[in-house]
Order: C-alpha cells, then structure tokens, then sequence
C-alpha cells in the first residue's frame, strides 16, 4: 500500500501527514479548511475537495475527527468513504469515538469487504509531528501485518487489543484517568498553597513520591503557571471523551461514580467559558 487517504488535517491530522510522506507514501488529504489542506500541500500531500475523492485514490485511508457523528457521515454517507473505497482497501479511524459506534463502522465497512479498524492515539499533537504517537488498536487482527508499516509510520508503541470498539475502550478508559488524575492535582495544589505550600514545591514532591504521574510531565508547566491559552489538549475535547466513557460504561451496565463525577466538573468548567482552554484548565477553581 503505497497510497493513503489522510481525512481530517487539523492539529493531529498534519503530523500523521507529515509522517506517512516521510516514510514514502503518497497522500490524498482532506480537510474542509483550506489552510490545513494548505498546510499538507507544503508538507508533500495532494489536496482532495471531498472525502469520496481522497478515499477513491487510495488503498488506505486514515481519518482524525472530531466525534462519532462526523464518522459516521464521512464514512457512511452517500458519498462517502466506503463507497469510494475498493474491495479489500483499510480504514484506520484515528479519531475518539465510542466502541458502539466503532463496530457498527466495523459491520457496515465489512457489507462492502472493506477492513476497518479503530485505532484512537494518545500523545497530543507534538507526538503526532514527532511520528512516536501511541495507538490503541481494534479490528480484526488476521490483516494486522498488512496495515503495521502504516502504524509503525505515525506512532511508537502500538497495542493490539482484541476485536472492533476495543481500541476506543482502551482510549476513553485512558482519558477518564487523565481527566481525573487533572482534577485531582487542581484540587491538591489549591489545598497545599492554602496551607502554605506552594505549587512548585508540592509539585517536587509529587514527581519524587508514590503519586508521580505523567500528567504532570505532559501538563504541568500550564498547571503551575496557569498559563491554560497554550492549548495541549482543549478542556471540550477531553469533556467529550469523558462524556463517551460515561455512555461506554453505562452500555456496559457498569457504575462509574468517579467517571461522573469527573463528567461532573468538566461541564462545570464549560459552563464557565473555559471550552477553548487547554484541559488543564480543570486546575482553576470551578466550585
């Protein structure tokens, strides 16, 4: 597979582009912004108008979207990209959607002997420029050595994890965390500067002890600096995922009272305008 379809160029979509032309494929982009798709051309990529055209000239197509929605119409629609693909092409959604959704793409790609797979990443967009994404992978795995040097290209370490929807558990069971350790540590550092311990000195502590975390590697300068405008990873994106854990588990008839209670904060936070902000944001005080 020589040709890919990158749909989707935003903040993670130009890194996996980047990437995929590095190790010498041929990319067909698509993004409804013109300077993302601007962006890709200066990269190597060749603009496409649609997303039926950048899947009809590939063996491959990759997507990296904002929600199960926006999937679903990319991929199922009228013109999409199912329809666009040949017998026996690939599907890698890089977007974070929920495992229901997954396996219905799954069932509706596989009427058309297309090979879908959820493949969520983590690793924000500097992973993406850096091609040491790491990515949580679902779908049928007897094709899995076909599509390895595709992954390979965009990310580091790799995790098969079982049959369609398993990589978008994997991931929103991942972000659930992270929302959750982000509280915590907003919570924390408000009690200790109260107490008379700065954030900086509890943070040293923190990073040395059993409560080290790489929450605090990836998005501690912005929490101890407040500096929420340098946007890692916006507060209403993790309030999405969160939110899709939240349906996840309840799908699963499993409680979830620390899942909703971190859903709990997060609406919270985009109540108070803090939507554009970078999840950190979590940290200022919202009660």
């Amino acid at each position: 597979m020589k040709n890919i379809g990158v749909i989707g160029c935003g903040a993670m979509g130009k890194g996996i582009v980047k990437n995929l032309i590095k190790n010498g494929y041929k990319v067909f982009a698509y993004d409804p912004s013109a300077d993302a798709l601007a962006i890709c051309e200066e990269l190597g990529a060749i603009p496409q108008p649609s997303p039926y055209e950048a899947g009809r000239q590939a063996e491959l197509v990759i997507s990296s979207l904002p929600g199960p929605g926006i999937v679903k119409d990319v991929m199922m629609g009228e013109s999409g990209v199912f329809a666009a693909l040949k017998p026996r092409s690939f599907v890698l959604d890089m977007s974070t959607i929920d495992p229901v959704t997954a396996q219905e793409l799954y069932s509706a790609a596989k009427e058309r002997e297309v090979h879908f797979y959820d493949c969520p990443l983590s690793g924000g967009p500097k992973g993406a420029d850096a091609g040491t994404l790491t990515i949580m992978v679902g779908g049928d795995d007897r094709y899995i050595a076909e599509i390895r040097p595709v992954l390979e290209s965009v990310g580091k370490d790799i995790f098969l994890l079982g049959s369609s929807g398993s990589g978008q558990v994997a991931k929103l069971c991942h972000n659930m965390l992270v929302a959750l350790i982000t509280a915590g540590l907003g919570e924390a550092f408000a009690v200790g500067e109260k107490a008379g311990v700065s954030r900086s000195q509890l943070a040293e502590v923190i990073q040395s002890g059993s409560a080290h975390n790489r929450v605090m590697s990836v998005f501690g300068e912005n929490i101890l600096k407040g500096t929420y405008e340098n946007v890692l990873f916006s507060l209403e994106h993790m309030n999405k995922d969160i939110h899709l854990y939240a349906e996840t588990a309840g799908h699963y008839s499993e409680d979830s009272p620390l899942g909703q209670m971190v859903c709990s904060l997060y609406e919270k936070a985009m109540e108070q305008g803090k939507a554009k902000l970078d999840s950190s944001a979590i940290c200022e005080r919202i009660y």
